[in-house]
């Protein structure tokens, strides 16, 4: 089974090091707005687009096309490619593992969270493609970033700063 892992590059950046099976496979810097993500795999550029407040994922080609599409993600939500949609839900707290919900509801993949602070993501989602599993811990990494950072809001804000 393919082993799909992302691991912080320099801490405290937000360049993430993915890797196929410990094999080096993508570089994938996240940032802030609109723009999620900017990836290359396999010589083709992709951009993962943030909506802002509706929490929705979109993964473009090099021309603006969109090949995937999630719905607010969130304790569980869906991607959608060619037709096909896929449910992920929260299996454990904080968001740190998700299941890949197969056609029967039984799990058919998953995604953990690990590391300190929780800066790695380890992913087995055998009934997808490789540039789909790379876009899911996008937004798997990138979630868990704008919560991180509404947190340190949050209690700023009860501090009275």
């Amino acid at each position: 089974m393919l082993m799909l892992h992302a691991k912080r590059a320099h801490p405290p950046g937000q360049q993430y090091e993915f890797t196929e099976d410990g094999r080096p496979l993508t570089r994938v810097l996240l940032r802030r707005g609109r723009i999620g993500a900017r990836f290359t795999l396999h010589g083709a550029g992709y951009l993962v687009r943030a909506h802002r407040f509706s929490g929705v994922y979109e993964l473009l080609d090099a021309d603006g096309a969109v090949v995937a599409t999630t719905d607010r993600v969130g304790r569980s939500w869906q991607l959608s490619c060619s037709g096909r949609t896929v449910g992920f839900r929260q299996t454990a707290p904080a968001s740190r593992e998700y299941a890949m919900v197969g056609d029967d509801g039984a799990t058919a993949g998953t995604i953990r969270r690990a590391g300190h602070v929780r800066t790695e993501v380890t992913a087995e989602l055998p009934s997808l493609e490789l540039l789909l599993q790379v876009f899911v811990l996008v937004v798997v990494l990138h979630r868990a970033r704008r919560k991180r950072a509404a947190a340190g809001v949050r209690a700023s804000a009860f501090a009275g700063g």
